[in-house]
This record gives C-alpha cells, structure tokens and sequence, in this order.
C-alpha cells in the first residue's frame, strides 16, 4: 500500500509540475504574440489583438468540445459537417453575434497583413 500512495504522490507531482511549465510557455507565448503583432500595430491595439485572438481560440476549443461530447451523434457522420450544421444553426439563432464576429475577424484579417497571407496561403490550397 506504501508503494501506492508513493506512486500517486509522485504521479501528481510530476502532473502539477507540468501544469505549471505548461501555464509558464503559455504566458511566454502570448507575449511573443503580442510583441510580433506590436511590429505591424500599435502596442495598445497589439495587446487588444492578442486578446482577441486568444478568446477566439478558448471559444472554438470549448465549441469543439461540446459538439464532440453530444450525446446524440448521427452513425458515420463526419466530425466536420457536423461541426458545419453545428455552425451554420448557431450563426441563424444569434444572427447579430454572428455579424460581429464576421465583422471583427474580417477587420483582424485586413488589420493584420499576416493573418491576410496565411488565410491566402489556407484558400489556395
């Protein structure tokens, strides 16, 4: 029972360790975002966008989620068209959210010449 509870205590150590490296390179990366983005904006509107962006990357993470772990999935369906169904009735339900996340990504993608040339580079394929 002692190599058990040596195993666990060990185990959680080791998790909670990594937890934190984990949360240490998430906050270094999003200052490196934002110092790559205070090259082609101001730094107010920088800090503005890299908060935008990782909201919007919570947000789509979370939609994932929650259309994965629906219980009612349909035999065989791919997880695309049905995050495409998904979608597509939300954006008819909450028409007016859904103009101003176009709206603010399509001034992030116009704001910022590099989110232009990868969404380029992602269409051309």
């Amino acid at each position: 029972m002692d190599r058990l509870v040596a195993r666990l205590t060990l185990a959680a150590a080791g998790l909670l360790v990594i937890a934190v490296l984990v949360g240490v390179a998430a906050v270094f990366l999003c200052v490196a975002l934002d110092l790559a983005l205070q090259t082609w904006l101001a730094p107010p509107l920088a800090a503005l966008a890299t908060a935008g962006i990782l909201l919007a990357v919570g947000l789509i993470i979370a939609l994932v989620v929650v259309l994965a772990a629906r219980a009612h999935r349909t035999a065989n369906e791919p997880l695309a068209t049905r995050l495409s169904r998904e979608l597509t009735g939300l954006a008819s339900e909450h028409t007016a959210g859904a103009i101003g996340a176009a709206l603010l990504a399509g001034f992030a993608v116009g704001a910022v010449p590099p989110l232009r040339d990868a969404l380029k580079s992602i269409l051309v394929k």
